[in-house]
């Protein structure tokens, strides 16, 4: 059965939407089906990941390119989609409930984004190597961190975290390395724009997180200098819902999950057509970090 549904959602998909400028091209997804794989949430940290684990393999990351990071305390999901070049982008998300509520949006909604972006970028060839993090915590990002050689973070150009989707438009915030944006900061956010503008729609608006951000993805990355940027929904309306008893399934706005899906897609397939910083060595193979 599981074979059919991949068949028919592969057969589904729409290689050309609407939108998509000439030079960019990824696969996109029907809403009802990304929906009804969003709206299925585990409540137990295991089958969290093992769900994920599956929903990358439907999506056709499999052999070597996933595999699972064991550290004391928990595990890790790494999928890996080679690109001609070494130099990384990262899209990552924690994947543990938090919580006295579903856990559905914070960080539910983030979690199962990666496995429909690994799909959405895998339909060609891409410059860059991307790769998908799922992280149990703060303790699973320190574990990947050291799971890196100097190479690897060399080659290690941008941090996409992505977190609490599906509660209204798509937001971000950007914290800066330094005193100042750097101008690779200031890509990541232009190109958000420009993959809005991809859409037909406004730039995304810069929303700080309050106190519902108790695990920053960035957080670690901005420490080792890596530009970063946090992919959220939430407003001064929505805050009091991630991470509360209020954080169940009847919060999430489908329309809103797929709008963000949707233009995450586009970002990533910008972003690739990007030079962020300079360049890693050509000549060594993309890493997948020590095991």
């Amino acid at each position: 059965m599981r074979l059919l549904a991949l068949l028919l959602i592969l057969l589904s998909v729409d290689t050309n939407a609407p939108g998509q400028r000439r030079g960019l091209f990824f696969w996109t997804m029907p809403l009802q089906d990304i929906v009804a794989m969003v709206r299925h949430v585990p409540q137990d940290d295991g089958i969290r990941l093992a769900q994920l684990k599956q929903t990358f393999k439907d999506m056709q990351c499999t052999g070597e390119e996933i595999r699972e990071q064991a550290f004391n305390g928990g595990a890790n999901l790494v999928c890996t989609l080679s690109g001609s070049s070494p130099d990384t982008i990262l899209f990552v998300a924690h994947y543990e409930h938090n919580g006295p509520g579903q856990s559905a949006v914070e960080n539910w909604t983030g979690a199962t984004t990666l496995p429909f972006l690994y799909h959405a970028l895998a339909a060609t060839p891409r410059k860059h190597t991307f790769v998908f993090l799922e992280v149990k915590g703060d303790a699973g990002a320190k574990s990947y961190l050291r799971s890196l050689s100097k190479a690897d973070l060399h080659a290690l150009k941008a941090v996409i975290a992505v977190d609490a989707l599906g509660l209204g438009a798509t937001r971000f915030y950007l914290r800066p390395i330094g005193f100042y944006t750097s101008s690779a900061e200031s890509l990541l956010q232009n190109t958000l724009a420009l993959a809005a503008q991809d859409k037909g729609l406004p730039p995304p608006q810069q929303e700080i997180p309050g106190s519902w951000l108790k695990i920053d993805d960035t957080k670690l990355f901005r420490f080792k200098g890596i530009p970063s940027i946090l992919i959220h929904s939430v407003d001064r309306d929505t805050r009091e819902i991630p991470g509360s008893e209020k954080d169940t399934l009847a919060a999430l706005n489908d329309d809103a999950y797929f709008a963000s899906y949707d233009m995450l897609c586009y970002y990533g397939a910008e972003l690739d057509d990007t030079q962020i910083g300079a360049p890693a060595d050509t000549t060594r193979a993309p890493s997948r970090g020590r095991r």
